[in-house]
C-alpha cells in the first residue's frame, strides 16, 4: 500500500512530542475525496491535542491538522461536483499534518486559480468558528458594540475583520503593544493592552453603558467582568479556554438583563452540522475573500519539518494572524 509522512505525538508533551513517521496513504470512502495536501493551518486546539488536553470525538483521526489546502486526487462514488485536480480548503476531522487526508465532500470548498495552498489553509477553520460564533451564535448587527479578546490570534483577528465588515463597533484586546498598532493600522480605534490596564475599566471608559456582544476565548477569569459589561439582551460566546478553574455566575444579572450565554466548538459537529457551518462560509465570506475585500492575517509560512517551532510559536503568542505549515 502506498505511503506518506505524517506528523503526530503518540506520546503527549511539549512541542518536542511531535513526531514524524510513515503511515498507510487513507483511501477516500464513497461519500469522501482524497486531498494531497499542499500546507496546514495551525490552531491552537492542535496544541491541545498534543499536549494531551483535548479529548478527540470518537473515531477521530489522532493525526493532528483539521483543516487545509491542497489538491483532489481522487472522489468517492457518491461524490458529485468536485472532480480530481480541483484546488480546495477543506476542513478535515483531523489528518491534516500529512501529505494526503480525506475529507467529506460537503466539508471541502473549490478555491479560486490564483490562490496559492497556503492561502487556502489559512482561511476556512478559522473563518468558520469566527461567523458561528459571531452571527450564528451572537447575532452581531450593525452599529451594535462588540469586545473581540486574543485580537491578534488568528480567530480574534478574523473576527475583527467580520465585525468591521458588517458596520459594528469593535473594542479588541491583545497582550503586546505591536499586535495594537497592528489592529489601528485596520482602522480599528479602541484597542485595550490587557497587561497594561484592566480591560473592563478601560472599556467602561469607551462605553460607559456597555456592550452588546463579547468573542470570548479566556473563560472563568473574565466570566464576572462580562457579565457586568454587558447591556440589556447581551450575548456572550465562549470560543475559547485561556483560563481554567471554577468561577461564580451571577444568575441575576443574566435574568435582569437576559443575557445569553452559549459555548462553541467546531470540531465535534455532526458531518451535516459542519456541512451548514461550511456552506455559509462559502456563500457569505468566500465572496469577500475572493474579491479581496477581506484579507487575513497569515503571521508565518513554515517547512512541515518546523511543525515543533510552529507550535512554539503559537503558544508564545507570538504570532498576529495564522501560522501554516507548508506540506
Amino acid at each position: 500500500m502506498p505511503t506518506m509522512s505524517i506528523c503526530h505525538a503518540p506520546v503527549p508533551g511539549g512541542p518536542d512530542a511531535l513526531r514524524f513517521e510513515q503511515a498507510e496513504r487513507p483511501r477516500p470512502a464513497p461519500h469522501e475525496v482524497l486531498i494531497r495536501i499542499g500546507a496546514v493551518g495551525v490552531n491552537r486546539l492542535d496544541a491541545m491535542q498534543r499536549a494531551g488536553h483535548y479529548p478527540l470525538p470518537p473515531g477521530t483521526n489522532p493525526v493532528l491538522g483539521v483543516e487545509c489546502g491542497g489538491t483532489v486526487m481522487e472522489a468517492g462514488a457518491e461524490v458529485d461536483g468536485i472532480a480530481p485536480g480541483t484546488r480546495v480548503a477543506a476542513l478535515l476531522p483531523g489528518g491534516g499534518y500529512a501529505d494526503y487526508a480525506v475529507a467529506d465532500h460537503r466539508h471541502v470548498v473549490a478555491v479560486p486559480a490564483d490562490w496559492d495552498d497556503v492561502r487556502a489553509a489559512s482561511v476556512i477553520e478559522t473563518f468558520c468558528t469566527a461567523h458561528e460564533t459571531l452571527f450564528e451564535l451572537s447575532r452581531l448587527a450593525r452599529g451594535e458594540r462588540v469586545l473581540i479578546h486574543a485580537g491578534g490570534s488568528a480567530v480574534g483577528s478574523t473576527a475583527v475583520l467580520m465585525a468591521r465588515a458588517v458596520g459594528a463597533e469593535i473594542v479588541a484586546t491583545v497582550g503586546r503593544e505591536d499586535k495594537a498598532r497592528r489592529l489601528r493600522e485596520w482602522g480599528i480605534p479602541h484597542v485595550i493592552n490587557y497587561r497594561s490596564v484592566d480591560f473592563a475599566d478601560a472599556l467602561r471608559e469607551i462605553h460607559p453603558d456597555g456592550i452588546d456582544v463579547v468573542e470570548d476565548f479566556i473563560g472563568p477569569a473574565y466570566l464576572a467582568r462580562h457579565v457586568s459589561l454587558l447591556r440589556w439582551r447581551g450575548r456572550l460566546a465562549f470560543v475559547g479556554l485561556l483560563s481554567s478553574g471554577a468561577c461564580q455566575l451571577d444568575v441575576a444579572a443574566v435574568l435582569l438583563k437576559m443575557l445569553q450565554l452559549r459555548g462553541f466548538t467546531l470540531r465535534p459537529h455532526s458531518a451535516v452540522e459542519k456541512a451548514a457551518v461550511v456552506e455559509r462560509f462559502r456563500q457569505r465570506w468566500l465572496p469577500e475573500l475572493i474579491g479581496g475585500r477581506i484579507t487575513p492575517a497569515i503571521h508565518a509560512v513554515l517547512p512541515f519539518a518546523q511543525a515543533a517551532e510552529a507550535h512554539r510559536m503559537l503558544e508564545s503568542a507570538d504570532n498576529f494572524g495564522k501560522i501554516v505549515l507548508r506540506i
